[in-house]
């Protein structure tokens, strides 16, 4: 065989070079999948699919029931995984193919009330827009995969393991009126919470419950479920007519209207080129 030539030793370097890179971020853990477009995935009460808005966009029909409606909806971009809130568990289904992995039920109402996060059964919230619900909405930290979903009293939240296992309550200070919404803002490791009685405001929650607001947004809303995309730093909120969604930029600014339907849950997230397991 003859010897490599520099510009064959070049080429060979940089194959093996991509063969590494690739590797790592199939085998390197949770944090490693390499990040695609971003896509806002939502449900809403006149379809049982979960829609996709994004490129390439393609509805996920079959992972739930007609009768189930959805309070909920997280997407870990890491696996490819949607989580959606169901009424008394929090059903995990792949994407694209609508395949139910798993359903993690809920404590039983007789654990102590700390720890429960059922359906959400108080008044509805005044918000800034017409709404008929009070938030029972769902996020996700990608990092290491823990569930928040907001307690049925409607002020605090509380944080699960992917697998649905208590870990704890935590308690918002400050705000007075009921959660509206919650994301997570994966690029800077924080929960997000939105808030609607006077203005539509959205702040981020400290390990000890404090909410620092952050934007104030500029619209009506109809306050049940909240996304966020990380990337570009836009938040995405069900508009106050009950048909569209309201896309707002960091500094609140309404900058786009995209026509959905009535919204029940939702999320934004990068779609992964390879996922992690």
């Amino acid at each position: 065989m003859p010897p490599l030539t520099l510009a064959r030793a070049r080429e060979t370097i940089r194959k093996l070079g991509l063969l590494a890179a690739l590797s790592a971020a199939a085998f390197g853990g949770g944090g490693c999948a390499t990040r695609g477009p971003n896509h806002v995935y939502y449900t809403t009460s006149a379809s049982t699919a979960v829609h996709d808005l994004g490129p390439d966009a393609k509805e996920i029909s079959n992972g739930r029931t007609a009768g189930e409606a959805v309070l909920g909806l997280a997407y870990d971009f890491n696996t490819d995984h949607l989580f959606l809130r169901l009424a008394g568990s929090i059903r995990v289904i792949e994407r694209p193919s609508g395949k139910v992995l798993r359903d993690m039920p809920f404590l039983p109402d007789n654990s102590p009330a700390g720890e429960v996060v059922g359906t959400n059964t108080g008044p509805a919230g005044v918000g800034n827009g017409a709404h008929t619900t009070v938030s029972a909405d769902l996020a996700i930290r990608s990092s290491d995969r823990h569930l928040f979903a907001v307690h049925p009293d409607g002020r605090s939240v509380v944080e699960l393991t992917l697998f649905g296992g208590f870990v704890r309550r935590i308690e918002l200070r400050g705000p007075a009126e009921p959660i509206g919404g919650l994301a997570f803002d994966q690029k800077n490791n924080r929960l997000l919470v939105l808030t609607t009685t006077h203005l539509v405001r959205i702040g981020h929650v400290s390990s000890e419950g404090s909410v620092t607001y952050c934007v104030t947004l500029a619209g009506e809303v109809r306050p049940v479920s909240l996304g966020y995309d990380s990337d570009q730093g836009h938040f995405f909120v069900p508009l106050a007519d009950g048909n569209s969604l309201g896309e707002f930029a960091a500094d609140g600014r309404l900058v786009a209207t995209h026509a959905t339907g009535p919204i029940t849950a939702l999320d934004a997230g990068p779609r992964s080129f390879l996922r992690v397991f």
